[in-house]
């Protein structure tokens, strides 16, 4: 878990470090509609329950999610910035872990969310046979995890460039899935698959170089700078005091205000933004998606 925290410390939330998920503060208005939502489909699913969203980040999905629904949410996060984050700004229960180290009752919850969580997992079965555990019987899962295919293809590039550049792959991942490594894993970990989509058409067929035309250049980062900046995250940013925490969380308000707008919270503009992410999904055979959107359970 160190060298995890060490990937994951406050750095990664932080616009104004050069490292981690950059303008994670203007994906408030994103989860504020996932919320809106997920909240429906929560009430169609069950009338009332408890949620766990596993790797809840900042708590924005979450801080959305108790206001909209009578379900109980909580949530598992390794970083602890983003732990004091959600504590602090929606005062929602958030164990600070990853989950096979939080020890989380049998049987306990209706719901699990895990969206672009089993990238980052460093033993995904593991991983899966642990939320399988935490599942009362009939309870959901959600997952959302990268297109392995789309997400190592710039891999590629490295025997065609420098020795000494290393393309940069998204937001600190680390494990990669097929569409049918994905389904077996979740086969073998006892999970039935009620629906699996390919989201993300645009951004998937962008990563995967299938039109010419649309293919994304990898960025790349120099060997040396690479290991300098592991280095100095390792040392220096596992541990962060909570005035840092203050610094850095008004950082991220401050940001989040600057992007705010009415349309953005208008809920017309939800529906919009929802249908266009609705016709971005494709049929489960068809892998040009950026992403892979399941819906499993426990049976």
């Amino acid at each position: 878990m160190p060298d995890l925290n060490a990937l994951y410390s406050a750095d990664y939330f932080d616009h104004a470090s050069p490292t981690g998920f950059q303008g994670y503060a203007r994906q408030w208005h994103r989860y504020q509609r996932d919320a809106y939502f997920l909240a429906r489909d929560l009430h169609e699913f069950k009338k009332g329950g408890r949620l766990l969203e596993v790797g809840s980040a900042l708590g924005f999905l979450l801080g959305a999610l108790a206001g909209n629904s009578d379900w109980t949410v909580e949530g598992v996060e390794i970083s602890s910035f983003g732990v004091w984050y959600t504590r602090t700004r929606f005062d929602v229960t958030v164990h600070e872990s990853t989950l096979e180290a939080a020890h989380l009752q049998s049987n306990s919850f209706d719901f699990v969310l895990q969206k672009d969580l089993l990238e980052h997992v460093l033993e995904p079965r593991r991983h899966l046979e642990e939320t399988f555990r935490i599942m009362r019987p009939g309870a959901r899962m959600r997952l959302v995890t990268p297109n392995g295919d789309a997400d190592v293809r710039p891999l590629e590039h490295a025997r065609l460039g420098s020795l000494n550049e290393i393309p940069v792959l998204d937001q600190g991942h680390v494990s990669f899935f097929s569409r049918c490594q994905l389904l077996r894993l979740l086969n073998e970990t006892g999970f039935t698959v009620l629906s699996f989509k390919n989201i993300g058409l645009r951004r998937g067929i962008r990563a995967l170089g299938v039109l010419p035309f649309l293919q994304r250049r990898p960025e790349v980062i120099l060997r040396d700078d690479l290991m300098r900046t592991v280095r100095n995250r390792s040392e220096s940013t596992t541990n962060v005091e909570e005035e840092g925490y203050c610094q850095r969380a008004e950082r991220m308000d401050e940001e989040i205000e600057r992007s705010r707008g009415w349309l953005r919270q208008w809920k017309p503009y939800y529906y919009y933004r929802h249908l266009v992410k609705c016709c971005g999904a494709l049929p489960s055979s068809m892998t040009f998606g950026q992403d892979f959107d399941v819906l499993a359970q426990k049976v």
